[in-house]
């Protein structure tokens, strides 16, 4: 003789709620054995590992409708190929997950840096860079503020395309032909730093190691006093000038107060 049990002692049984069997029973996943004339459901004791079953399925990610389907005609192949193919979905957010954490990391290691930088400002230092990537979007129009951030998000757009976050900082280039030229804004565009080499983008540039001249500034790409400055210094001291100028962001307005309007920057351009 079966013997029966209630929602509730079902719920606990299973250490569920009761709310969740009545959501159960009313999308069809599992149904009580029977509704007393009182309308309280009862439980055989017999439905119990298909409840488990549930459960279990559950707890290991599966949706609702796919152990619904699946738990009606059960076997153990079905049961092997659900496991599977959840098995397989979980690698893959493992996988999301390990990426968008060494993502983070980078930036972590972005922001360690900005402590050395903080307090020196106008001061030119040469500071020798590896090998670095990057997507490089030219401007459309004319550089400010607003075509900066448009810019801007066009890079990191190509960036989302290929699964990667721009954790690694961004900035603006500037072409050292036409600073020859003295048009020193043709041709110049936007970069955002890549957190590996990746072939499959097209509008990607390397970025050649080796000595540069840096120097902080709370400046706008597109004011070019301090440029003019550090341009100054490399004459000064006999450089030979052989890349085209980077103005990266180190910090951005997000940072600072409603006071002041510029970010912090450095201009970084490879010498020998």
């Amino acid at each position: 003789m079966s013997e029966y049990l209630s929602i509730s002692d079902m719920a606990e049984l299973h250490n569920i709620t009761r709310q969740t069997l009545i959501y159960y029973d009313k999308i069809g996943l599992f149904k009580p054995d029977h509704t007393e004339s009182n309308g309280y459901r009862a439980y055989d004791t017999l439905q119990i590992p298909v409840l488990r079953e549930i459960c279990y399925l559950k707890n290991v990610g599966i949706p609702l409708e796919e152990i619904r389907k699946h738990i009606g005609s059960r076997s153990l192949d079905s049961a092997a190929s659900l496991l599977k193919s959840q098995k397989e979905a979980l690698d893959r957010e493992i996988a999301r997950l390990t990426l968008t954490r060494e993502f983070i990391s980078h930036r972590l290691d972005f922001y360690s840096n900005m402590s050395r930088y903080k307090e020196e400002l106008d001061n030119p230092e040469i500071i020798e860079f590896p090998e670095r990537y990057a997507v490089f979007v030219p401007f459309e129009n004319p550089i400010c503020r607003e075509e900066l951030h448009k810019t801007l998000m066009k890079a990191w757009k190509i960036l989302w395309k290929h699964d990667m976050l721009s954790s690694d900082g961004f900035g603006t280039m500037i072409r050292r032909d036409c600073i020859n030229d003295g048009d020193w804004f043709r041709g110049a565009g936007v970069i955002a730093f890549l957190p590996y080499y990746k072939e499959e983008i097209d509008s990607k540039i390397i970025i050649e190691p080796g000595k540069y001249v840096c120097m902080n500034k709370n400046a706008m790409p597109y004011e070019t006093e301090p440029l003019t400055r550090l341009l100054g210094h490399i004459n000064e001291k006999g450089y030979e000038m052989c890349g085209d100028i980077l103005d990266l962001c180190l910090l951005d307005t997000t940072f600072y107060g409603a006071d002041r309007n510029v970010d912090y920057c450095q201009l970084q351009i490879r010498i020998r």
